[in-house]
């Protein structure tokens, strides 16, 4: 599998922050499946953030972790998100085809915001990088999704 330059970079925030591989999380027995999504802010006018969404067998709440890297202080928030919500992003996700698509190929090459988007499930795991602010079609409804059913998610916080 060939991850792309931009995904890679991204995955250097969580690093950053002493966060587990997102592949590996679902390795774990008692999670079923899991979501991460990381923001890059290329002015620094924000804290980059990723937050790590996991749903275990038979739970009536799946557990947000939010990690925000600002400079000196990690910042984190622990929250329970309601499975009913969890559910309507994944749908909210199929419905964009998440599991299908490539990386926004209008990505800019410098000057955007980015997201990282990774969805695991057992052995499965799939990532899609895309620019918010110009994202189209199923992007941009994925950005909707995000705002939608996980604003927690995309809301500048820990400042």
């Amino acid at each position: 599998m060939e991850f792309s330059r931009q995904a890679d970079v991204l995955r250097t925030i969580a690093s950053r922050l002493g966060l587990p591989d997102f592949r590996t999380l679902t390795q774990n027995p008692t999670i079923h499946e899991a979501v991460r999504l990381t923001i890059y802010y290329h002015l620094g006018n924000a804290p980059d953030s990723v937050s790590t969404l996991l749903h275990g067998h038979h739970q009536e709440t799946c557990q947000l972790h939010i990690c925000f890297d600002r400079p000196q202080k990690r910042a984190e928030l622990h929250l329970n998100i309601k499975t009913e919500r969890y559910n309507q992003l994944l749908l909210a996700m199929q419905k964009a085809n998440f599991d299908k698509l490539d990386d926004d190929p209008t990505l800019p090459f410098y000057g955007a915001d980015l997201w990282l988007i990774e969805r695991a499930a057992g052995s499965f795991h799939h990532d899609v990088v895309l620019a918010p602010e110009s994202a189209t079609g199923n992007y941009r409804e994925l950005v909707r999704a995000f705002q939608t059913y996980l604003p927690e998610t995309t809301r500048v916080g820990a400042q």
